[in-house]
């Protein structure tokens, strides 16, 4: 009886790992969780993930406890989000742009981790400031877990580390 059971259960193991792999890690994880993709952060009133799996990057002044600062940069709010687009889409190759674009000043992306391809997304938001200098705002959250191991923050220091203007 047994025997029977964890053969019954290797074989449910087995044919989830196999469904897992034809139809795709990323689709498959769409398929458990839905998709990752749930619309634009608002950095004004959103909330932070409850759990450890999101990283908060800001302009001094742009939201309430950033895990880090960026500095203002130089350029139009437009161009320094088409150039963040670009440079993501650059360094990270599993980088997908998923809003229209109708937003100039805005632009949202999913992105997956090498192995298992788990989804997380990932915030810009422009701002024209005082001083005539761009304000960013980015918010990377992973949508499965409940611990990131960093991940998500490293993500934005490697896109947003030596901004031009800034």
């Amino acid at each position: 009886m047994l025997k029977t059971i964890f053969i019954g259960v290797i074989a449910l193991v087995v044919a989830a790992l196999m469904a897992f792999v034809l139809i795709g890690r990323e689709r498959s994880w769409e398929i458990i969780a839905g998709s990752p993709d749930r619309g634009f952060y608002d950095f004004a009133t959103a909330a932070r993930s409850p759990t450890e799996n999101d990283a908060l990057a800001c302009g001094p002044g742009l939201c309430e406890n950033p895990d880090f600062e960026i500095a203002p940069v130089d350029g139009a709010p437009e161009t320094v989000i088409a150039e963040l687009a670009a440079r993501l889409l650059t360094i990270d190759s599993l980088a997908r742009r998923v809003d229209d674009g109708a937003d100039p000043l805005a632009a949202r992306f999913v992105t997956y981790s090498p192995l298992m391809r788990f989804p997380d997304v990932i915030h810009l938001r422009t701002t024209r400031l005082a001083d005539g200098r761009t304000g960013i705002m980015a918010y990377a959250r992973a949508q499965l877990g409940q611990k990131d191991f960093r991940k998500n923050r490293a993500r934005l220091e490697t896109l947003l580390e030596a901004l031009p203007g800034s």
